[in-house]
């Protein structure tokens, strides 16, 4: 049988017909000349496959892709070491300040700011944690720089309305006279109580509010309704509010509905900066109801004399000896 080289290329490649392929296998065995030949041409082939296939290979393109890795690779250990210094940095620093520094700053008392309402005059204020607050005329708010721990404290004397930033981890607390607290964690109410009054009254315009007085007595009010407070003996009542007439003062206007003379003259004595007087007792018992806005004192004044049988008089302003002036003096009578 005559072997050509081009038959065992063909045999190595598989692309020779079945039964010539037998025969070649009964060479391989019988044969130690066919195998020395047909290993010597496999060797061949595979070493000239090799370099076809080193040719066709796009080197360039093979550098980008490996390029790129080792680019990928080389941030992603910078990253990872950037990061692991600064946290080596960081974590002692921020262990630094939570259980020293931030300890230290809570015990050590903030600064405190008073604010003060002229007569006439509405303040709105925002405080350290976001909370907007308007304070009613001849009203005082204190309250710190910045709020420290676990609780938000101010004090009130005289009016204001509060617009509470919702926290509820930290309750918002207002101090009134009378060691009587209102506390909150995001809400909206009005607070009434200037000390030279009897009563005070909180009122609940949206949320919720607990109310304490001073001998441990405790209640929670829903929105709509008024507690009404004696500090002198400790009482609370808790009924339903008118909460625009409550709290439209903050707005600019003066709303009464059925309201006394009695108190609609204190509540223009602290808008105006006047001293009204009532003489005699019949006068107290008169009742109003009417909404001022943009009106003058003496306005409002004519407005109630034309609804009552009433009539008042001015002294007008005095300069005194340290060249400040005195308050005007109005007196309500019957005609």
């Amino acid at each position: 049988m005559k072997i050509e080289e081009t038959h065992i290329l063909a045999y190595i490649k598989g692309n020779l017909p079945d039964d010539i392929t037998r025969e070649y296998d009964a060479l391989m065995l019988s044969s130690p000349e066919f195998r020395q030949a047909v290993e010597q041409i496999k060797n061949l082939y595979n070493l000239s496959d090799n370099l076809r296939k080193q040719k066709e290979v796009d080197a360039s393109s093979g550098w980008n892709k490996v390029s790129r890795r080792i680019k990928r690779a080389t941030f992603r250990e910078k990253a990872w070491n950037f990061t692991r210094s600064a946290a080596a940095i960081l974590l002692p620093l921020f262990l630094l300040h939570q259980f020293v520094v931030q300890p230290m700053l809570e015990r050590i008392p903030a600064e405190m700011i008073t604010l003060s309402s002229a007569p006439g005059i509405v303040t709105k204020a925002v405080l350290p944690d976001g909370s907007e607050v308007w304070i009613n005329a001849q009203s005082e708010l204190i309250y710190p720089v910045r709020f420290t721990g676990k609780e938000r404290t101010v004090e009130l004397s005289g009016e204001a309305y509060f617009k509470v930033e919702a926290n509820p981890t930290n309750s918002f607390n207002v101090k009134i006279p009378g060691d009587i607290v209102v506390s909150a964690f995001g809400t909206e109410f009005n607070i009434n109580a200037y000390s030279d009054e009897p009563d005070y009254q909180v009122t609940l315009a949206q949320g919720n509010v607990e109310v304490e007085t001073a001998r441990s007595l405790k209640n929670e009010l829903l929105a709509g309704q008024k507690a009404i407070l004696t500090p002198q003996t400790g009482e609370m009542n808790i009924v339903q509010a008118d909460t625009y007439v409550e709290t439209a003062w903050k707005d600019g206007k003066m709303v009464f509905r059925r309201e006394k003379l009695e108190t609609i003259a204190q509540k223009l004595s602290r808008k105006f900066g006047v001293i009204i007087r009532l003489e005699g007792d019949t006068l107290k018992d008169y009742e109003y109801t009417a909404t001022f806005t943009d009106e003058t004192l003496e306005d409002i004044l004519e407005l109630l004399r034309r609804s009552a049988p009433i009539t008042y008089s001015i002294v007008k302003q005095e300069q005194l000896d340290n060249s400040t002036f005195s308050q005007r003096i109005i007196t309500i009578r019957s005609r």
